[in-house]
Formats: structure tokens, C-alpha cells, sequence
């Protein structure tokens, strides 16, 4: 899977080159790291190098520089861009390369009535490390643009949901919010942070197996990420939710606060 990069700049090996010498190249196998910008401000970039160096481990990758390197390649990027809000994409095989991409956000809209997202069997290889695995992105896309899905949760051989394709996902029922353990899914910085929300604001909270029979059971369904923050989901297949659930807004106007927080203190 090759992305290429948006705007003037990109970063090979710590240098800032113009986006005229970009050379893609097959990144399968990859380890990578998706962070929003706001304000120019790279968003939790601690935790986002965190878990990239997390992942060069579990898929055997020894990353040539330091967390120190990365995150000046990442500030500097930003300066000389002049590009203060976006996605940028920190990606390492053999080469370390950080650049924007395309980014697609959710809309006033989506925020309140929610999104239609889909169902996909299959699981992904390595759940705890963000690694470019281009059959499960492929199917995903496929699916996703042929029903005009915002996202579709993947779904085990035992019937067990596990994640979205490029987000995780959680469940409310009643004032319990529950999610897939953390051992079988891609442990997302802004999962995280709700998880820590939820705790913080005193909302029942549990990690537990949840299966695709049980999803009619819940009141509200939401998906976390880097583009989407925390997003209510409205229907899955023909299963209807509510997204204006208070548990769920409740944690939408709070991770907003932190998000503004933490750019303050940059």
C-alpha cells in the first residue's frame, strides 16, 4: 500500500525535502503512525511514539532513530509546511518517512446524528501493532465505498468484534461502557484517553468480548480515532442506535476539553 504525500514538504531519514524527490515505495509490512495536527500542534504526540516504538518490537523492526529525532523531524515538518491542522504520517520499514496525507473528518453532522457503519469477517494480523496490512485495508475499502459506510467493524471466526478497520470501537449500555480487550485489538491513543475519561468521570467501565449477536442489546454505539475523536455510530447493518446518548456525549464534550488542554500547554 503506497501513500504519497500532500503539501510541499515531507522528512526522509531527519532531512526536510521538497515533495518533488518523493519516491514511493511498498510499505507492507511497515510500522507506521497516523497523528492529527490542531493548531499546529502534533496531538499526543508522547503516546502516538509510544506505540510506534511498541510496534517496531512486536513486528521485529529495530527503528535507526530516536524518539527525540522523530519528534523534531515531526515539529519541524510542521514549521516548514505551514500547515497547522492535518494528518501526518510518520512510516518506517527500511527508511524513516513523515509527511501529511488526505485526511477525511466527520462533519457537524456526523457528530450529531451519528454514522452508518458496516460488518467485515476478518482479523488482523499482529492487533497490537499498527503494521500496513494491505488485504484487510483493501477489503475494508471495498466495503466501506461500496455501501457508502463511514467504517466497518471486523468481526472474528467466533463471531466476536474486535475493532473498526482503522479505529476501535465502543459500546454503552445503560451508564456501562464496554470495549474489546486490549489483547486482541490495536491499542489506539484516543481509545486511551476514553478509556481514562471514563474512569476519571466515574462511568462504569469494562473490557469484555463482545459478540455480533449481543449488538442489538446496546443503547450506543461510538468508534475512537485519530481523525474521527470519539464519533456516535447510528446503525450497523439494520441495527439502530442512539447518538445523542448522554454517557456518549459526555465523553465527546470532555475529550474535546482535553484536546484543548493539551494544545495550551504546547
Amino acid at each position: 500500500m503506497t501513500l504519497f504525500p500532500t503539501h510541499n514538504y515531507f522528512v526522509f531519514n531527519g532531512a526536510i525535502k521538497p515533495i518533488s524527490e518523493f519516491v514511493d515505495a511498498e510499505n507492507d509490512g511497515g510500522i507506521y503512525e497516523v497523528i492529527r495536527v490542531e493548531k499546529g500542534v502534533p496531538l499526543f504526540l508522547e503516546d502516538h511514539l509510544l506505540r510506534f516504538y511498541k510496534s517496531a518490537e512486536i513486528a521485529k523492526i529495530l527503528v535507526a532513530y530516536s524518539k527525540y529525532e522523530i519528534e523534531n523531524s515531526v515539529k519541524l515538518l510542521i514549521q516548514k509546511s505551514i500547515v497547522n491542522n492535518g494528518n501526518l504520517l510518520i512510516s518506517y520499514k527500511s527508511n524513516l518517512k513523515i509527511f501529511y496525507i488526505n485526511h477525511k473528518y466527520p462533519t457537524f453532522k456526523n457528530y450529531s446524528e451519528g454514522v452508518k457503519c458496516g460488518i467485515l469477517f476478518a482479523e488482523r494480523e499482529n492487533p497490537n501493532a499498527k503494521v500496513f496490512q494491505t488485504s484487510v485495508r483493501q477489503k475494508a475499502n471495498k466495503l466501506i465505498a461500496e455501501n457508502n459506510f463511514f467504517e466497518v467493524f471486523l468481526v472474528d471466526n467466533l463471531g466476536k468484534i474486535t475493532e473498526g478497520s482503522r479505529s476501535n470501537v465502543f459500546f454503552v449500555k445503560e451508564n456501562q461502557v464496554i470495549t474489546p480487550p486490549g489483547t486482541g485489538v490495536l491499542l489506539g491513543v484516543t481509545r486511551q484517553k476514553t478509556i481514562q475519561l471514563t474512569k476519571a468521570l466515574g462511568i462504569n467501565f469494562i473490557e469484555k468480548e463482545v459478540s455480533f449477536d449481543e449488538l442489538n442489546s446496546f443503547d450506543a454505539l461510538f468508534i475512537t480515532g485519530t481523525s474521527p475523536k470519539i464519533l456516535p455510530v447510528k446503525q450497523v447493518e439494520k441495527i439502530l442506535f442512539n447518538p445523542q446518548n448522554e454517557t456518549l456525549q459526555s465523553l465527546i464534550k470532555n475529550y474535546n476539553l482535553l484536546v484543548d488542554e493539551y494544545i495550551q500547554t504546547k
